[in-house]
C-alpha cells in the first residue's frame, strides 16, 4: 500500500522470480557479445601476415612488374572492416562474420595458404555462432519482456493529468560533423591517388627510356641499379623497390624511365590500391557514425515519455558506485540483480510544484527549486538534514543503503527508447519520490576487483571530501553561501599548449617517421593527435561553480552537471578529481594552477576549488546562488581542433608524399 503522499502511480505487471529466470534463459551466449570479439579477427590478420606467402607475384604486366590482385587487397580490408564492425558494435553485427567468411573465401587470390583459409572458416563461423546466438537470445527475451509489460500504461505524470515534464534528448552535432568529414577524407583519397597517377603518366611521357644493369639485391628486395644518364655524365644508381615476375639478376638489363632526378622501372605504374582501401576504411567509420546520428536523430523526434508505454514492477537497490539494480518484484532484497542502470535527469513528486504553486506535480530536480518538504529527514530523531551524525544515525544509514525499495520501470532493456524509472527516494539526498530517465541499454551487475590503487584513491577523496563538509559553516540564517566563481588557466596557456605540441611533432615526423604505413602515417597520427589532446587537456581547462552547477571545459567539449551528480571532490596526487554519481571521475591536472596560485593568489589555488565544489555538492543551503555567463571553452577548443587536424593533414600529406 502506498503512503498517503505518493504520487498517482499505475498498476504495473510485476516481473516475478520466474519471469526474471526466463529471461536469464533466454540471455544464453549475450555475455560473449563484447567488443573484446575484435581480437579475434585481428589475432587473425597477424597470422595471415606470417602464413600467406608474400613472395607469390600477383598479375604482371608486360614488363615484368607485378601487383597484389584485387582479391588479396579486397581480402585485408574485409578483415580490418570486420575489427572495425566488431569494435563499433551496430545492430547488425551477427551479419559481419557471414560476410566476411564468404569474402575472404571467394576472393581471387584473397587466401592461399590452406592454414589461413581454413583458420579463416574457424574464426568466423565461432563468432557467427556467438553473435547469432546473443542477438536470438536478445531478440527472445525483449519478446518475454513485451509481453510480460503488456499492455501499456500511462506515465506517472500522465496519470496526474499533466504535461510530460521530461525535456528532449539534446542533439549533439558532433557525430553528424565527425561522419560528413570521414566522408569527405574517403572521397579525397582516391581522388588524389588519380591526381597522383595522371602526374605519373604526365612525367612519363617526357621521360627517357635507358637501359640499366643490375646489381644486387639486399634482404628487403630492394634492387641496386647503374645506368648511364640520358644526357651524358657519370654513371648513376637508382635503387629499385618493385615486385617482378622474375627477379633480375646481376648483369642484365632492366628498362629504366628518367626525367631528371626521378627514376623508376618501365612498367612500374601508380598502384590506387592504398587510398581505395583507406578510403574504404573513412568511408565506413563515416557511414557508421552517421547511421548512429540518424537513429539517435529518430528517437529525438518520437515524443518524450507522454502518454503510456509498456512498464514493469520491480525493486530497485543501490550499490557501491551509487547505480541501481534491477531485482525481481517478490525476489530477496540481497538477491541476484538482473539489470544497473545509471540515472540521468531526474524530476521529483513536489508537493507545490504546480503552475501557481497550488497543487503536487512532476517537476524537475534542479538544486534552485528544491523544497525541504519534498525531502524525507535522513533519519527521525537525528541530528536533521544538515547536521553530523551520531554513530548510532550512521549505523542505521548503512542499513538503509542496503535495503530495495519497490518502483515501476518503463520500456526495459535492449529497446530502442530511452527508459524511465519511478521509485521512492533510497539514498541520502534523495526527494521522497523520484522518476529519473536511466541509461537506454541496462548494463548487468558485475563483480569488480578495483585495482589498490583505484581503491586508495576512492578512499582518498572521499576522505578529504568529508573534511571539507565537515570544515564548512554550521547551518543557519547566518552561514554565508558559496561565491559563484570561474577558475580557469590564464588564456596564453590554454592556447599555446596545442600549437606548439603540434609544431614539435610535425617537426618528429619529418625527421623520426620511418616509411609504411604504421611508421609513416597511423603511429604518428595515433600518438601524435594523443599528445596534442592530452597536453590541451592538461592546460586548457575551464570550469565555473555557480547556481546552475559545475560546467567544465576541457580540451575539446564542455559539460555541464548539476549539484546533485556531484558526489566528491578534492585533489589528490596533483590532480583535480570530481566523482560523479556512476562511478564516473573528472580530472584534470592540477599542478598548473597550483604554481600559478604561489605567484598569482587563490584564484588559481585547485584545493581551494575542490573544497568549494565539496561543500556546495553536499550543502544545498550554501550553493551559489548567482548565475555567471556561459562562455566557455573559448577559443581553445578551436585552437585544439585546429592543431590536431592541421597536424593530422601534414602528417598524410607528409606521407604521401
Amino acid at each position: 500500500m502506498l503512503p498517503s503522499d505518493a504520487p498517482p502511480l499505475p498498476s504495473a505487471a510485476p516481473l516475478t522470480a520466474a519471469a526474471a529466470a526466463r529471461w536469464r534463459a533466454a540471455r544464453t551466449a549475450w555475455r560473449l557479445d563484447t567488443r573484446w570479439l575484435a581480437l579475434a579477427p585481428a589475432a587473425f590478420f597477424f597470422l595471415a601476415t606470417v602464413v600467406e606467402p608474400t613472395t607469390e607475384p600477383g598479375p604482371c604486366n608486360a614488363q615484368g612488374v607485378c601487383r597484389d590482385g584485387w582479391g588479396s587487397s579486397l581480402a585485408w580490408w574485409t578483415v580490418l572492416a570486420e575489427i572495425v564492425l566488431l569494435i563499433a558494435k551496430p545492430r547488425f553485427r551477427a551479419l559481419v562474420p557471414p560476410v566476411a567468411l564468404a569474402v575472404l573465401w571467394y576472393a581471387p587470390g584473397g587466401l592461399v595458404s590452406p592454414l589461413g583459409r581454413w583458420s579463416a572458416v574457424l574464426m568466423n563461423l565461432l563468432l557467427a555462432v556467438v553473435l547469432i546466438g546473443a542477438e536470438l537470445g536478445r531478440r527472445r527475451a525483449r519478446q518475454q519482456l513485451d509481453e510480460l509489460a503488456a499492455p501499456p500504461v500511462p506515465f506517472p505524470w500522465t496519470a496526474a493529468e499533466a504535461p510530460s515534464p521530461v525535456h528532449p534528448e539534446p542533439e549533439g552535432p558532433g557525430r553528424r560533423v565527425l561522419g560528413g568529414l570521414l566522408l569527405l577524407v574517403a572521397l579525397a583519397l582516391p581522388l588524389y591517388g588519380l591526381w597522383a597517377q595522371a602526374g605519373q603518366r604526365a612525367a612519363d611521357r617526357q621521360a627517357t627510356g635507358v637501359f640499366g644493369t643490375a646489381g644486387s639485391t639486399d634482404g628487403d628486395g630492394v634492387l641496386t641499379v647503374r645506368f648511364q644518364p640520358p644526357g651524358g655524365g657519370p654513371e648513376r644508381t637508382a635503387a629499385l623497390d618493385v615486385r617482378w615476375q622474375r627477379q633480375p639478376q646481376p648483369g642484365e638489363p632492366v628498362t629504366l624511365l628518367v626525367n631528371g632526378d626521378s627514376v623508376r622501372a618501365a612498367g612500374d605504374d601508380y598502384d590506387l590500391s592504398g587510398q581505395v582501401a583507406f578510403g574504404g576504411l573513412s568511408a565506413l567509420l563515416g557511414l557508421l557514425l552517421l547511421g548512429s546520428a540518424a537513429t539517435a536523430n529518430a528517437r529525438r523526434a518520437r515524443p518524450a515519455f507522454e502518454g503510456s508505454a509498456p512498464a514493469l514492477a520491480v525493486r530497485v537497490r543501490a550499490d557501491a558506485r551509487g547505480d541501481l539494480l534491477v531485482l525481481p518484484l517478490d525476489g530477496p532484497p540481497g538477491g541476484r540483480a538482473l539489470w544497473r542502470l545509471v540515472e540521468r535527469d531526474r524530476y521529483r513528486w513536489a508537493r507545490h510544484g504546480g503552475p501557481a504553486g497550488d497543487g503536487p506535480a512532476w517537476v524537475p530536480d534542479f538544486p534552485e527549486t528544491k523544497l525541504d518538504e519534498d525531502y524525507p529527514d535522513p533519519l527521525s530523531g537525528g541530528a536533521g538534514r544538515y547536521g553530523r551524525p551520531t554513530s548510532a544515525e550512521a549505523a542505521a544509514r548503512l542499513v538503509r543503503a542496503r535495503r530495495s525499495v519497490p518502483a515501476v520501470l518503463y520500456r526495459g532493456p535492449d529497446g530502442p527508447d530511452r527508459q524511465l524509472l519511478v521509485r521512492p527516494g533510497l539514498r541520502d539526498g534523495d526527494p521522497r519520490w523520484v522518476a529519473a530517465v536511466v541509461a537506454s541499454v541496462a548494463r548487468t551487475p558485475r563483480l569488480n576487483r578495483k585495482a589498490e590503487g583505484r581503491r586508495e584513491e576512492e578512499l582518498a577523496v572521499a576522505k578529504l571530501t568529508a573534511r571539507a563538509v565537515a570544515a564548512a559553516p554550521p547551518a543557519g540564517p547566518d552561514a554565508r553561501p558559496v561565491a559563484a566563481r570561474r577558475w580557469e588557466i590564464p588564456l596564453p596557456l590554454r592556447v599555446l599548449p596545442g600549437p606548439a605540441m603540434a609544431l614539435l611533432l610535425g617537426a618528429a615526423v619529418v625527421y623520426l617517421s620511418g616509411g609504411g604505413w604504421w611508421q609513416g602515417l597511423l603511429r604518428p597520427l595515433w600518438f601524435g593527435s594523443s599528445a596534442i589532446l592530452a597536453c590541451g587537456h592538461a592546460l586548457s581547462w575551464q570550469i565555473v561553480a555557480d547556481r546552475d552547477g559545475l560546467r567544465v571545459a576541457t580540451a575539446l567539449r564542455v559539460r555541464h552537471f548539476r549539484w546533485q551528480q556531484i558526489t566528491a571532490a578534492a585533489v589528490h596526487r596533483r590532480r583535480l578529481i570530481i566523482r560523479l554519481r556512476g562511478g564516473e571521475d573528472l580530472s584534470v591536472a592540477g599542478w598548473p594552477t597550483s604554481r600559478l596560485a604561489r605567484h598569482l593568489g587563490e584564484r588559481y589555488d585547485p584545493v581551494e576549488l575542490a573544497r568549494e565544489v565539496a561543500i556546495a555538492a553536499h550543502r544545498p543551503e550554501l550553493r551559489p546562488k548567482q548565475v555567471l555567463p556561459d562562455r566557455l571553452g573559448r577559443p581553445q577548443r578551436l585552437v585544439n581542433i585546429l592543431s590536431v587536424a592541421g597536424f593530422a593533414l601534414f602528417t598524410v600529406v607528409h606521407h604521401w608524399l
